[in-house]
């Protein structure tokens, strides 16, 4: 798969494809159908950062997905190439028709594009699939737009995604998804406190990915290509007055040290709250308790 890379005369899926959902799934396999049955690459179009994020600059941590992951998981889908357009304040003054003109007839020529059924482009958002079809007429491409997937009759959407996360249900949020939620970041040092208790933890910092909610969950941990399960704490670590939201990770197979590298953490249940202990002893019983509900659950 080519990133950034000019493939004119394919078939095209535009959107933001922020945690690249079920539904976002769905618009990648009729393009992939389309662009099989008539013998032409299929690709997509996706924006870094995203409108949304550009708009709202005071709010941090909305991603469900960042660039890299969400063009990891692109790929999954048997996606030829990905064209990711820089979304600056130039670009964001950019007309609908200018958009298609510009960006998407001159630099792709596309054969056909797809979109979601609520697609909007353009400055302020003028652009809708009405004025797709009719610039499809008159420089020859096809336009097809999908229905938003359902949930339990709910539609999936990545807003329903991020709260879900933001609520904890990280349960939901995989259903949605079709896989675990997940964050990729570095590993870092921390306090060793996890290690004293008998514990070893690896810690991370959540940048820029939307927060899951303070707690313990259990977790799936991709570091090297190889997946390791086991049990995180979300939170502020009250038993000893952190001051600073980390995730702390415990692996219950023991690896090399692994700080400075990046690790795939995948977020399978919520277990419980966040809670401070009286004392070490207490708080150990309680590690052990989770580890014992997170092995239980990740067998399955």
């Amino acid at each position: 798969m080519a990133l950034n890379k000019i493939v004119r005369n394919a078939v095209i899926a535009i959107g933001n494809f922020d945690g690249v959902h079920k539904g976002h799934q769905s618009i990648f396999k009729l393009g992939k159908k389309i662009a099989k049955r008539n013998k032409q690459k299929f690709g997509v179009i996706t924006f870094a950062p995203l409108p949304y994020e550009f708009f709202q600059k005071n709010k941090k941590n909305i991603r469900i997905t960042l660039d890299d992951l969400k063009v990891d998981l692109i790929k999954k889908n048997d996606v030829d190439f990905v064209f990711i357009c820089k979304f600056n304040k130039k670009f964001s003054m950019i007309s609908a028709e200018n958009f298609i003109t510009e960006i998407v007839i001159k630099k792709l020529n596309p054969a056909h594009i797809i979109v979601g059924k609520n697609f909007r482009f353009g400055n302020k958002r003028k652009g809708n699939i009405a004025l797709l079809r009719k610039f499809g007429k008159v420089h020859n491409f096809k336009v097809s737009d999908l229905r938003l997937a359902k949930e339990n009759k709910t539609k999936i959407s990545s807003t329903r995604i991020r709260l879900a996360i933001e609520k904890g249900n990280v349960d939901l949020a995989g259903r949605l998804l079709g896989r675990n939620w997940s964050i990729r970041e570095k590993v870092i040092p921390g306090r060793k406190v996890g290690r004293q208790l008998g514990f070893r933890t690896a810690n991370i910092i959540i940048k820029n990915n939307i927060a899951p909610k303070t707690g313990v969950y259990a977790v799936k941990a991709k570091i090297k290509n190889k997946i390791y399960n086991g049990v995180a704490n979300f939170g502020l670590a009250p038993t000893f007055s952190r001051n600073k939201l980390v995730l702390e990770i415990n692996l219950f197979k023991k690896i090399p040290s692994f700080y400075g590298q990046f690790a795939e953490i995948a977020f399978v249940k919520r277990l419980r709250n966040e809670k401070s202990f009286k004392n070490k002893i207490l708080l150990i019983r309680q590690i052990k308790k989770d580890i014992t509900t997170a092995k239980e659950i990740l067998k399955k």
